[in-house]
């Protein structure tokens, strides 16, 4: 399909509603919701290793990979309750080395029709400690990274 139309003012899609889901077992079966917790969602999308490789005659001949797998990092508010986001996420990050893990997010909310991003059985890579400075009037927050393939459907 090609790309037609031209962007207005109401096309505009806003972080400030987004849905934040983590699936700690990446079965994708029990999603819970973090959004009130998360701050940030940042995406390093992978890439494709090429080769360029330069005869004596004629143009350079480039050779492509395959394509990596994404990354997705996810930004938390780091609270202490035994059932919030850090205690669930971190107990999984130290429970193996890679653990099965989901994250999902819907940019525009959840209603139905909107675009959702998420890796289902990627692997948990990071979870960072709580962190701060005295003179910081920010709230504290932890980091945790899940890495695999974002796939791309419909809230329905």
């Amino acid at each position: 399909m090609p790309i037609s139309g031209t962007y207005s003012a109401g096309d505009a899609i806003s972080f400030g509603d987004c849905l934040v889901e983590v699936e700690l077992t990446g079965a994708d079966s029990a999603w819970a919701d973090i959004d009130s917790w998360a701050t940030e969602v940042s995406v390093n999308p992978g890439t494709v290793p090429f080769q360029d490789t330069y005869p004596f005659e004629g143009s350079a001949i480039t050779f492509a990979g395959s394509r990596g797998s994404d990354e997705v990092t996810v930004t938390v508010v780091y609270t202490e309750g035994s059932t919030d986001p850090f205690q669930n996420i971190f107990d999984r990050f130290v429970s193996a080395s890679g653990p099965t893990f989901g994250v999902r997010w819907v940019p525009k909310g959840s209603a139905s029709g909107n675009f959702r991003f998420e890796i289902t059985a990627g692997k948990l890579i990071a979870c960072s400690l709580p962190q701060g400075g005295g003179d910081s009037a920010s709230a504290t927050t932890f980091t945790f990274a899940v890495q695999g393939a974002v796939a791309r459907d419909t809230i329905t």
